[in-house]
């Protein structure tokens, strides 16, 4: 057997399947490892639950509001009617994950949050602990795969009872189904590795996989192919494009299928209202309700003030100081058209400009509006890749499971805004 050099060689590639990814000259995973002491994990995680408290509440003030600030905010149009939906929950959003950078002091600052479909799982809850364990150093996700074991068996005892047949004295089982398009390496891996994590916690549930492209739908929902029906459906696919797919027909299928999900016919997993805090204008508004010192405690703004990037609506950018910015479509994924504009007065200079390889395979929503944020000098790091030594920037991730805080990850990239050139990197315990 060939000797293990480093912890990628740990890596069973039946879980982390996108070690190496085509056309890159370098495998995902870094071979050096970064530490930090607990302390730092520790206000990592603080600082996820409350932000996320903080932007809970903000999503009450949104869904409170007129449609037409929805709209302002980019929403799409259709997916408005399905944004005010009770879920079992009580929360907009079930599984998530913060990401923040550091600044040239070192202190954290919170520049995204993804809440409707988190990727990074794998890579968190663990290859982060096969790095830790082979390197026999402190994993700061000890116990992490535990808290998600947990959670997901609270998500099918939530979402997927199984229904009493009195005739039959039977109870008819409601399928839990995982889903994504099989043929996306990564979100097929993500959805594969949730979907098993669940079957371990729940072992005599009905816990399957279903392609979006073999999704049929009929008026009692998610007809599965033996005619069952799922009671509940974990998508990894964004909302903000399904909303407007049609079937071959010609029909709306997005808002056929959300139609189902509000009538009961099936749960969503993140639901609907995930999608409001997925919308980057959302960080703008968090920003302006504490700018405004409504709907926040004086302990919450505090908290805004720590770690919240400032963060600023489209229309509120002429009005702004002069200083860098970056600006950001609302519906960007993995650094699409980002760039940094220096502002003096009425005239703002495009000085650097995110340069995305593989650009029209990123599959994201057209964005009608942009947002800007603060730009933050970050404090730099040096690291080794398979082409050797580079120097770059950590994004900081920390999942939340509803309101808790989980594991937590990293990402290296050598470009001051990460997208996907960015590695990743294992944290450790100092």
């Amino acid at each position: 057997m060939k000797p293990k050099t480093s912890y990628i060689d740990a890596l069973d590639p039946s879980v982390f399947s996108f070690i190496d990814y085509e056309g890159y000259e370098d495998r995902y995973p870094t071979l050096s490892i970064q530490e930090f002491p607990s302390s730092f994990y520790e206000e990592l995680r603080f600082a996820s639950r409350e932000l996320f408290r903080i932007f809970a509440k903000a999503a009450t003030v949104f869904q409170k509001a007129p449609a037409d600030f929805a709209r302002e905010m980019d929403m799409p149009e259709n997916i408005i009617p399905y944004l005010h939906t009770p879920n079992p929950l009580c929360s907009p959003t079930w599984l998530s994950r913060f990401d923040f950078v550091l600044d040239a002091a070192g202190n954290l600052r919170m520049v995204e949050l993804n809440a409707d479909t988190p990727c990074f799982v794998i890579e968190s809850y663990y290859a982060n602990s096969v790095a830790a364990d082979f390197t026999h150093r402190g994993d700061p996700n000890a116990g992490a795969m535990d808290q998600l074991r947990t959670f997901l068996a609270k998500m099918h005892r939530t979402l997927s009872r199984p229904v009493v047949n009195l005739s039959a004295q039977d109870f008819l089982r409601r399928p839990f189904v995982f889903s994504c398009f099989h043929d996306y390496v990564e979100d097929c891996a993500t959805t594969q590795f949730l979907m098993h994590v669940m079957q371990e916690a729940c072992p005599y549930a009905d816990i399957r996989f279903l392609s979006f492209y073999d999704m049929e739908l009929d008026k009692d929902g998610i007809v599965l192919e033996d005619g069952a029906h799922a009671s509940a459906l974990y998508r990894l696919h964004p909302l903000e494009i399904l909303i407007d797919e049609m079937t071959p027909e010609g029909e709306p299928l997005g808002e056929i299928f959300l139609d189902l999900y509000r009538a009961g016919k099936f749960f969503l997993f993140n639901p609907p209202e995930a999608i409001i805090l997925q919308n980057k204008s959302f960080m703008s508004l968090v920003w302006a309700l504490y700018f405004a010192k409504q709907c926040f405690s004086a302990h919450e703004r505090e908290i805004l003030a720590r770690y919240l990037a400032p963060s600023y609506f489209e229309s509120d950018f002429d009005a702004l100081d002069d200083g860098d910015y970056i600006q950001k479509e609302i519906w960007g994924r993995e650094g699409r058209n980002v760039c940094v504009l220096q502002k003096r007065g009425n005239h703002a200079e495009m000085t650097e400009e995110k340069l995305v390889e593989g650009y029209e395979d990123i599959v994201c929503r057209e964005s009608k509006h942009r947002m800007y944020q603060d730009f933050i000098q970050q404090k730099r790091f040096t690291h080794t890749v398979d082409s050797g030594m580079k120097e770059g920037y950590l994004t900081l991730s920390c999942f939340m499971l509803l309101g808790t805080p989980s594991a937590v990850g990293c990402r290296f990239s050598p470009e001051a805004i990460a997208g996907t050139e960015a590695y990743f990197l294992p944290l450790v315990l100092s």
